[in-house]
């Protein structure tokens, strides 16, 4: 793994002319975990880290290299370069260059951040035990991260290995209500207690629009029962606009909320729902608002900043127009307006507006 703490552990051995038995015996474990320690293939547990530390009269900084680590500028490099290829679908080759990036900085949890969504947008059981081994290895060595927790959970559930699931979730907080920071806002005054509340307020929208998402895709709801949750999950996010738009501002400078992904996905569904419902006026509407986000949305991934950012982890080098019509509109759901002119109309535009995605080259 860490060719920082290897080389160094090596080091600080033979600086004291002790063998990788003497080792062992003192920190009782085996010869061949020092020996898989000193060639980088395995990494010490972390409760014994400080007692090696100590042992050899060094800091912990020192003896992991965190600095040179997590300062370096090759990681960064890897980041943008793997947000690129997951931008332009290229998935095979972000995959192969996050698993290298991972093993040369264990200890940048970005990058095994990267290398896990990389493993779930390529959407294959045979990653399931690469992704789980690196989200309980995250636990392990940030175990105050909620979000890998989650992951791990969703994860678990998702291959069903609920009994793994629940354990996670024991040491997970058990209440949200009585968290710290739902509360902390009460300590707080002026500007700090205005940011304070926007951030609750959005982080509880995005929950709550997750939940009825959830109901929605698993509860038995008719189509039009279905309708009505999306209009509730889309009244929720206009009245959120403002707040949401200040949220995003105070972290980065001119920052536009716009999810044209998510616009276009969501009218597309809605159009196929209002077939069900055998309400072809609505339908054909909400399939002239997907399309038209869909024209909105067609530049921006290719012009990905080069630092990675406005990326998505994309399953496939075709455009978001070419997803909608090759994918979505061929569902037998959409045959009630199928000969419609209006439906032709939007087909026939998102198939000329198809195209693969660029890569950009850092």
């Amino acid at each position: 793994m860490s060719v920082y703490f290897s080389e160094k552990f090596k080091k600080l051995r033979k600086d004291k002319d002790l063998t990788q038995e003497q080792i062992a015996d003192i920190f009782h474990v085996s010869p061949q975990s020092v020996s898989r320690w000193e060639t980088g293939a395995n990494y010490p547990d972390i409760e014994i880290l400080p007692h090696i530390a100590i042992f050899f009269k060094v800091t912990l900084d020192e003896l992991l290299g965190t600095e040179e680590i997590l300062g370096e500028e090759k990681a960064n490099e890897y980041i943008r370069d793997i947000r690129n290829l997951l931008n332009s679908g290229r998935l095979d080759d972000a995959i192969e260059l996050a698993r290298k990036a991972s093993k040369e900085y264990p200890l940048n949890y970005g990058l095994q951040g990267h290398l896990v969504q990389a493993l779930l947008a390529a959407d294959d059981e045979k990653f399931k035990d690469e992704i789980i081994e690196i989200c309980e290895r995250l636990i392990k060595y940030e175990p105050y991260h909620a979000g890998h927790k989650l992951q791990l959970v969703e994860h678990y559930v998702r291959w069903g290995m609920k009994e793994e699931a629940k354990k996670v979730l024991k040491i997970m907080p058990s209440e949200i209500w009585y968290a710290s920071e739902v509360w902390e806002g009460l300590l707080l005054e002026g500007e700090a207690w205005r940011k304070n509340q926007q951030i609750l307020m959005v982080r509880t929208m995005v929950m709550l629009n997750h939940f009825i998402g959830e109901y929605k895709n698993k509860a038995d709801l008719t189509p039009l029962q279905k309708i009505e949750c999306i209009k509730i999950q889309n009244q929720l996010g206009n009245i959120m606009t403002p707040i949401t738009s200040d949220v995003a501002s105070s972290f980065h400078d001119d920052v536009e909320v716009v999810d044209h992904i998510g616009d276009a996905f969501g009218n597309i569904n809605l159009a196929g729902l209002y077939c069900e419902a055998g309400d072809i006026e609505n339908a054909l509407d909400h399939l002239e608002k997907g399309t038209q986000y869909s024209m909105y949305h067609i530049e921006m991934m290719d012009n990905t900043n080069e630092d990675g950012s406005n990326y998505m982890a994309w399953k496939t080098p075709r455009n978001l127009p070419w997803i909608l019509w090759e994918d979505n509109l061929s569902k037998p759901q959409f045959d009630i307006i199928r000969n419609e002119e209006r439906f032709i109309k939007c087909f026939e535009l998102l198939k000329a507006s198809s195209k693969e995605l660029k890569t950009k080259q850092g």
